[in-house]
């Protein structure tokens, strides 16, 4: 029959909702299962900030879950998901203790207090509405819930950031349901399926997409060079010709490398002057002339690097050949100044800056779906889901991000574990893609829509 596209909230045995406060850039989002669905989890990265994942381990006692929350406020977030118990607690969902029932609730929370207003955090209150919000089937994508003040692209802080969003992506074959919601507020820029950046990394004048791994690479070991290109122009610049003949047939090869590819390799002014201050050849020619010269101009035309103001004094024929040097030079000049026009401007960073000062981020996301599962299989499989993190965040897993994504299933459909892994991974890896298309511009921030359009 084929898969096809359908929308998150279709999938059944499972209510969506979200809360926030869209003027102070926060919020949560809840996945609720009345019935318990199984449930695993798999963080990664340095920084999660998350309630009850511990009883998510296979060897632990509970195995199922009746709710999944995803919040900004970072670890004030929390707080959501005791109102989310609260709310399920009213409505007699949760773990049957005889004559109460405790619902089991897992939350992940996101680092969104450097947009809006960090002193409005989700609360019990949020928690509550969010859970309103699933009841009455309100839920959308874009800036909402736990998107709302998720952003992207965060190597020089908020400043060159962009707007990410809440993102999801689901499909079905008739039988089987499989979505993810993905709330991205991740450190990396976002790729989407043929491996181009779509949000991330904003250049200075924050009109193109920088990249931040080009940035990073270039910065590995203390203060390096100039930045890597801007994502607008990835293609390769032809050869700069630097052999020079002379009017005797005699060639010098000036040995300037203007090949740019990817204009990775464009050079500075101080790396052009220093470059061509440094050409043997070229020195070797112009004191092979000075000698020729009248010995009180020889010394002017060696030290003033063959500038014709200096060689009054040479013979004609010498003094022609020195004019042809120079005005090459100035020609090379001219196509090297012109191969780099439109380098960014050098942007140092040491190592010890590197990170440190950058916002907090994490992306945290749910697989929801209906195939059967156990307990150490859905664990094991939301370890395999961040695969599709790392095909559409890169960098994925810093020090600052405190990467989990969790998995819940109603247990219905039987599945090949390994094909359907491959299928989910996909999926997640769709619902990121999704959290930088569905964003618009907020809070200063701009968004993949503003870039590069729809």
């Amino acid at each position: 029959m084929g898969f096809k596209r359908i929308d998150v909230k279709e999938i059944k045995g499972f209510k969506l909702g979200n809360a926030e406060n869209q003027a102070t850039g926060t919020g949560c989002t809840v996945i609720i299962s009345e019935e318990g669905a199984v449930a695993g989890v798999d963080i990664r990265g340095g920084g999660p900030a998350t309630r009850e994942t511990d009883l998510l381990k296979s060897e632990n006692t509970v195995q199922s879950v009746n709710a999944v929350v995803l919040s900004g406020g970072s670890a004030f977030g929390l707080e959501a998901g005791s109102g989310v118990m609260k709310y399920l607690e009213d409505k007699g969902v949760g773990f049957n203790m005889g004559n109460r029932c405790i619902p089991i609730v897992t939350q992940a929370s996101l680092y969104d207090l450097d947009v809006g207003s960090a002193d409005v955090r989700p609360d019990v209150e949020m928690g509550k509405q969010a859970c309103i919000s699933a009841y009455e089937d309100k839920f959308e994508h874009g800036n909402h819930g736990a998107g709302t003040g998720a952003s992207v692209g965060k190597l020089y802080g908020m400043d060159r950031a962009m707007k990410s969003s809440l993102g999801t992506f689901a499909c079905s074959d008739g039988v089987l349901e499989v979505g993810a919601i993905a709330a991205v507020n991740a450190l990396g820029d976002v790729y989407n399926g043929n491996n181009n950046i779509i949000a991330g990394l904003l250049s200075k004048d924050k009109c193109y997409i920088k990249g931040s791994i080009s940035v990073m690479k270039n910065h590995v070991h203390g203060e390096a060079g100039p930045e890597a290109p801007d994502i607008r122009d990835p293609f390769k610049r032809g050869d700069v010709n630097t052999t020079f003949k002379f009017d005797n047939g005699e060639e010098v090869d000036l040995a300037v490398e203007a090949s740019v590819e990817n204009k990775a390799d464009y050079l500075t002014e101080a790396a052009i002057k220093s470059t061509l201050e440094s050409q043997v050849p070229l020195q070797a020619k112009a004191e092979s002339l000075s000698a020729r010269a009248e010995p009180e101009s020889a010394s002017a035309v060696a030290d003033a690097s063959i500038s014709n103001a200096e060689v009054t004094s040479v013979d004609p024929d010498t003094r022609g050949e020195v004019n042809d040097i120079e005005a090459r030079i100035e020609e090379l000049q001219a196509e090297l100044d012109d191969a780099g026009s439109d380098e960014p401007e050098y942007e140092p960073i040491t190592v010890e800056e590197m990170g440190y000062d950058v916002p907090f981020n994490t992306t945290i996301s749910c697989l929801i779906t209906n195939a059967k599962l156990t307990k150490p299989q859905a664990n094991k499989l939301a370890s395999i889901l961040h695969d599709g993190y790392a095909r559409a965040i890169k960098p994925v897993h810093s020090t600052l991000d405190g990467d989990a994504i969790f998995v819940m299933s109603t247990n219905q459909i039987e599945v090949n574990f390994d094909a359907f892994a491959a299928l989910a991974t996909d999926i997640l890896q769709y619902s990121v893609i999704d959290s930088a298309l569905a964003a618009t511009d907020a809070y200063g921030l701009k968004s993949s829509r503003s870039i590069i359009g729809k």
